[in-house]
């Protein structure tokens, strides 16, 4: 005998729309609504979103940037303290790279100008809910922008042969013979390599160098042995 077994179907996803474009919250709303989704309401002010989200606990609240009295970094943690578990969409027509980045500090899921077609923005709202952390496309450059450089990253090429010489023990005054340079040029390359790796000293630096591998043991990379092999009459600029 063979027996079926009922799937109970999924809940809709409910939605609050938080914005005081009325005409654009309410098209949204028709939207999301023709796509499956309940939605619970459309508030033109955070403090009325606020008290909707406090009580309902929706799957996703889209929110506005520019909103009466509240930015949407304020408005992303508000909400998040109301609602942990409700994920957050900004829809907005703000596309400086400033409030895409308070606006992700805040704890923000996703990210939308509304430059893009409805399309985008349904594609962003379904990205949400899944658990994604979408990003207005016009925006990812912005994103990426924000990244900060590896630690080492923004050493100079003869910052890196200074320090490849560091490492292999010279002291500042070989350092400059070496390299055809002051031994004031030294110092100052030495300083702008502590400053970088975050060092006190040069044997501190030389030990996050190494962690980094930033140092090379082989001597087709030791800059002392390139120096030599160039010549007294070959010598690179300060």
């Amino acid at each position: 005998m063979t027996m079926s077994r009922t799937v109970a179907p999924r809940p809709a996803a409910s939605v609050v729309i938080i914005d005081d474009h009325q005409v654009f919250a309410e098209l949204l709303g028709e939207v999301l609504t023709a796509r499956g989704m309940t939605l619970v309401g459309t508030f033109g002010t955070l403090g009325d979103g606020l008290v909707a989200v406090a009580d309902t606990t929706p799957d996703l609240v889209v929110l506005d940037h520019r909103l009466p009295g509240a930015t949407g970094a304020s408005g992303v943690r508000a909400l998040k303290e109301r609602s942990p578990t409700s994920r957050v969409l900004m829809l907005t027509a703000a596309d400086e790279r400033a409030v895409l980045l308070e606006a992700m500090d805040a704890g923000c899921d996703g990210f939308v100008t509304k430059r893009q077609d409805i399309a985008e923005v349904l594609a962003a709202v379904t990205a949400v809910l899944r658990g994604d952390t979408p990003v207005s496309p016009d925006m990812v450059g912005a994103l990426l922008g924000s990244r900060p450089a590896p630690l080492g990253g923004d050493l100079t090429a003869r910052e890196s042969e200074v320090l490849q010489l560091i490492g292999a023990g010279r002291s500042n005054q070989q350092t400059a013979r070496e390299l055809g340079i002051s031994v004031h040029t030294v110092r100052n390359h030495v300083q702008h390599i502590l400053d970088k790796l975050g060092a006190h000293s040069q044997l501190e630096a030389v030990a996050i160098a190494s962690r980094l591998g930033l140092l090379r043991s082989d001597r087709d990379g030791d800059p002392a042995a390139a120096s030599a092999a160039r010549g007294p009459g070959s010598r690179p600029g300060r």
